[in-house]
């Protein structure tokens, strides 16, 4: 089977490399001994226009020069490779700010995977272009017969919203690297709390972060907060800046773009992760996290409240309320035993995410697509 998938993001990607580009690495490495499979991203500084890694082919597609430019003009191109490439089944991986117009009958033969829902948060986020991003959104979910996410809760949002509609459709959860089972939890002389995750302040809630990290520093004098993650470089000063606002600057560590050595070692020594966000489609971090042994601090949303088991493997709360996520962070700094007892029961939890099982149910929603296509070819 041929696949051709259209994601902006890439994990090389330095003003992104988020989860969902995180996800078709470790899906597509598992297929492409069966399939042949090519990745069409966008453009980024550094970046080879076409390259193989691990038997995939990536084809980079547009301008270096900003990340603006570069989403742009992704739009503008990624259809067009789309028709140079032979393919069974496509990939429309759907990003509210770099959306695609495909004809009607490219939508009827692809797959379109709708991650979360962005909604009137695209007007906070960018208040010039905010509401074509949310038109868009409101537009594609409604263009294809055949969609594919990574949530249950966004799964019955999804399919509320098309109710009446003949439309399937599916959700492949995303799986989580083994090698944190092998971690070995502890916590420091000197305690931090984690944030692991793209520096976006609306998004990621790190607004929300920051202004809670503020009411709890002062009772626990001896208390860090480490804030690990790539981003634009707009997005990070905004971060810098929160911080130097909140007179911040010794208890909040900005480490930027980690390994994954030292990834693992941040959440083997984390009293817990904090994930503040707004939106998400699943939450990889918290997952990670859990399978780390630690316990999670996150908020009541869509896709993040199927990751983490609220009561059982973390705390949640409603998004973008600091107070809340201050009282979250109190109680698992009082209670030791409830966030050890958390992180023991979310490494339980966080087996069932195999990414080798969720390869393979990706790879059968591929194979009834690549079929329903040969049908309506005949």
């Amino acid at each position: 089977m041929k696949i051709c998938h259209l994601i902006y993001d890439d994990v090389k990607n330095p003003w992104l490399g988020g989860g969902g580009a995180l996800r078709a690495r470790e899906i597509y490495r598992r297929l492409a001994g069966r399939h042949q499979i090519t990745v069409v991203t966008g453009n980024f500084p550094g970046a080879v226009r076409e390259t193989v890694d691990e038997g995939v082919r990536f084809l980079r597609v547009g301008s270096d020069a900003s990340y603006m430019r570069s989403r742009l003009s992704y739009c503008r191109q990624a259809l067009a490779c789309l028709r140079r490439q032979e393919w069974d089944v496509w990939v429309h991986e759907f990003s509210a700010f770099a959306p695609l117009w495909p004809a009607a009958r490219l939508r009827r033969r692809g797959l379109l995977f709708f991650y979360h829902f962005v909604g009137a948060h695209a007007l906070v986020k960018h208040p010039l272009v905010g509401g074509v991003a949310w038109a868009a959104e409101a537009l594609t979910l409604r263009g294809y017969r055949h969609l594919v996410t990574i949530s249950p809760s966004v799964q019955e949002e999804v399919q509320r919203r098309l109710a009446g509609r003949q439309v399937q459709v599916d959700c492949v959860y995303t799986g989580v690297d083994a090698r944190y089972f092998d971690l070995e939890p502890e916590e420091p002389p000197l305690p931090y709390l984690l944030y692991f995750g793209r520096m976006d302040v609306h998004t990621k809630g790190m607004d929300t972060l920051i202004a809670a990290f503020v009411q709890v520093a002062a009772q626990y004098p001896q208390l860090q907060l480490k804030v690990a993650g790539r981003g634009a470089p707009q997005a990070v000063e905004q971060v810098r800046q929160l911080v130097r606002q909140a007179n911040l600057t010794d208890r909040v560590e900005l480490l930027g773009a980690v390994d994954e050595s030292r990834k693992g070692e941040l959440l083997r020594q984390a009293l817990f992760l904090c994930m503040p966000s707004r939106y998400e489609g699943w939450g990889i971090a918290a997952v990670e996290a859990q399978a780390a042994g630690k316990a999670v601090l996150g908020t009541r949303i869509s896709g993040l409240r199927d990751a983490v088991r609220e009561g059982e493997t973390g705390l949640l709360v409603e998004a973008g309320q600091p107070e809340a996520l201050a009282q979250g962070m109190r109680q698992l700094l009082d209670q030791p035993e409830l966030r050890q007892r958390l992180g023991r029961q979310g490494r339980e939890w966080a087996r069932r995410f195999d990414w080798d099982q969720i390869a393979r149910d990706q790879e059968e929603v591929y194979l009834n697509q690549a079929a329903a296509n040969r049908n309506e070819d005949n």
